[in-house]
């Protein structure tokens, strides 16, 4: 009993400090809730909690045969889906650092030879599920890597310049991005649209994968994502979790989409923010979504520890970076938690070279995420229950 004690204590100072001065700010109306979804999602979806696994970092080895003895790690740590980043092969042309971006694919229906092969994976995929968990692949729909095969075996595929040559992904914002080693995929062509999809339902069908992580999702057409889980859903009730924040991409039949408003507002208020951002904040959270959609709450992935900070220097050293996590990991939504984050890591972790990760170190820490998780592993509140904000309405309301 005395483990979860820290997590109890954390989870009441969290409230405390949630509910501290606020005097004069008005509680913010909650937004009209869209319509309900009109897909049903899979029954595992409200429990989720994920681990984002980096396969070149979890292990020495850096294979999917060397994950398997780790399972039961995840399963105590209170893990029940596993998603992995991207497993395909990466390309060389334009690589960046030593190893390349795992999101620049050079073959979507291959493996990457540096983490095993076909047959490896498949004995991952099966060793997850014998213990009822449930495995995601990351899926780069929006770009492929230069020396991908597409690129000369189906030109039409790709968005070229007034030259011919394909281009660099351009942003929503119509600016050029600095993703020098992919090209764009051009999803007005309709041959493209099915070969993904039949991509898709290929690591479905032939390997019994549970779902996608659909990167950059909300750069690739909405009528692609409606058209392709529901193909992936007539073979099995898949999770579909979207990189993309903006609600109205649940349509599209997206399980859960990225809490970035309220990761943004979560750093401002633990670096001393006025009141104003924690009434912001909760203004994010309470961002309407469709009935039965959530979000992913984080204080850290792949792409904020690479380029932002680990949580302990954005959150005030560990145990500031425990109460944040105890504050997003405690609304509703799908908790997560990075490759060795419950380890505690202190600094930035890029991802296109091998990073040694010491998976003994600050055992504390790593007793807080199992205390936490174990808490909400036996809460209903904190998995499915309804969310009320009361705003304090003087400064000695608390």
């Amino acid at each position: 009993m005395m483990v979860r004690l820290p997590a109890l204590l954390l989870f009441s100072a969290f409230l405390l400090a949630a509910c501290e001065p606020s005097a004069g700010v008005e509680e913010p109306a909650a937004p009209e809730a869209p319509a309900a979804l009109t897909w049903q999602q899979p029954g595992w979806v409200d429990d989720a909690v994920i681990y984002e696994l980096f396969t070149t970092d979890f292990t020495e080895e850096g294979t999917f045969r060397a994950i398997i003895p780790r399972l039961g790690e995840l399963e105590d740590l209170g893990v029940n889906t596993i998603w992995l980043m991207p497993i395909h092969p990466i390309g060389e042309e334009g690589r960046k650092g030593v190893l390349g971006s795992p999101y620049a694919i050079k073959d979507y229906y291959a493996v990457n030879p540096a983490f095993g092969t076909e047959e490896d994976f498949r004995a991952l995929v099966d060793s997850v599920h014998a213990r009822g968990m449930h495995l995601l692949i990351d899926l780069v729909a929006n770009h492929t890597a230069p020396d991908n095969a597409w690129v000369d075996e189906h030109p039409e595929w790709y968005t070229r310049d007034a030259d011919g040559n394909p281009i660099t992904p351009v942003g929503p914002d119509g600016n050029p991005t600095d993703w020098t080693d992919v090209v764009d995929l051009n999803y007005d062509d309709p041959a493209l649209r099915a070969e993904m999809i039949r991509m898709m339902r290929y690591w479905v069908e032939e390997f019994d994968i549970d779902g996608y992580r659909a990167d950059v999702a909300g750069w690739v057409p909405d009528a692609f994502w409606e058209e392709a889980i529901a193909a992936l859903r007539a073979v099995k009730p898949v999770l579909m979790l979207a990189e993309n924040e903006e609600p109205s991409i649940h349509r599209a039949g997206f399980d859960l989409t990225y809490a970035w408003p309220e990761y943004a507002r979560l750093k401002e208020v633990w670096s001393g923010a006025p009141a104003s951002s924690l009434v912001a904040l909760v203004e994010e959270v309470e961002a309407a979504l469709p009935e039965g959609a959530g979000r992913l709450r984080f204080t850290t992935n792949h792409d904020e520890t690479a380029w932002d900070a680990p949580p302990p220097d954005l959150f005030g050293g560990q145990q500031g970076a425990q109460a944040a996590y105890v504050l997003t990991a405690s609304l509703p939504g799908a908790p997560l938690v990075y490759n060795g984050q419950e380890t505690g890591v202190e600094t930035p972790v890029p991802f296109f070279e091998k990073s040694a990760y010491d998976w003994t170190a600050r055992p504390e820490v790593r007793a807080f995420y199992d205390a936490y998780l174990a808490l909400h592993e036996a809460s209903p509140a904190l998995q499915d229950g309804a969310l009320t904000f009361h705003a304090a309405d003087a400064e000695d309301a608390v």
